[in-house]
């Protein structure tokens, strides 16, 4: 759970409320965002590995919540450098290209669980998603996109989730500017 203010606060969701993990100081009407942390058990044992495709900003941050949880999962990226750095961590990493079958069956895309398409390039999500959807029909697909129109036409192409670049901006504005008013405003339906 975050508070507007950015506070990070451990709690806990049981019987229909949520029971935070300490007290806190906070004013009436404080507004809170509240994240929730799905547990992993699902995604271990005999389910596969997780693939992510990109290792930019979006990609490190997937890395880093399997390493926390433990998970194996293989990265495909184009950058030589950076394919060479995180082989130099210890990472699985296939250097190619996701519109190609080799690059994808190279990574282990027919006992993989999840494809996260982390790239900022639409088009080759796009790709990558159809292409994964085809060779592996029972794969989750969380594709990340730019814009909306995108987002549905990778909803369209066999996507699972969609994250909308242009949601997530939206919706920071919102709260941001929410918070500086100093109130909550019901979004427009």
């Amino acid at each position: 759970m975050t508070s507007n203010a950015g506070q990070s606060v451990g709690a806990t969701f049981r019987d229909g409320r949520i029971k935070l993990d300490e007290p806190q100081d906070w004013t009436d009407g404080l507004r809170l965002q509240v994240t929730p942390l799905h547990p992993m058990a699902e995604l271990s044992g005999s389910q596969g590995h997780v693939i992510i495709v990109g290792f930019g900003l979006a990609g490190r941050c997937v890395a880093d919540l399997l390493d926390r949880a433990k998970l194996a999962y293989t990265i495909i990226e184009k950058n030589p450098v950076t394919v060479e750095t995180q082989r130099a961590l210890g990472r699985r990493v296939v250097q190619g290209d996701t519109s190609k079958t080799e690059t994808l069956v190279d990574a282990g895309l027919h006992s993989a669980s999840i494809l996260a398409l982390t790239i900022p390039d639409e088009e080759a999500v796009l790709q990558a998603t159809s292409l994964a959807r085809r060779l592996c029909p029972d794969i989750y697909i969380i594709a990340r996109t730019n814009y909306a129109s995108q987002g549905m036409r990778a909803t369209q192409l066999g996507a699972d989730a969609v994250i909308k670049a242009e949601q997530a901006v939206a919706l920071q504005f919102y709260d941001r500017l929410s918070a500086r008013l100093g109130r909550t405003i019901a979004p427009a339906s």
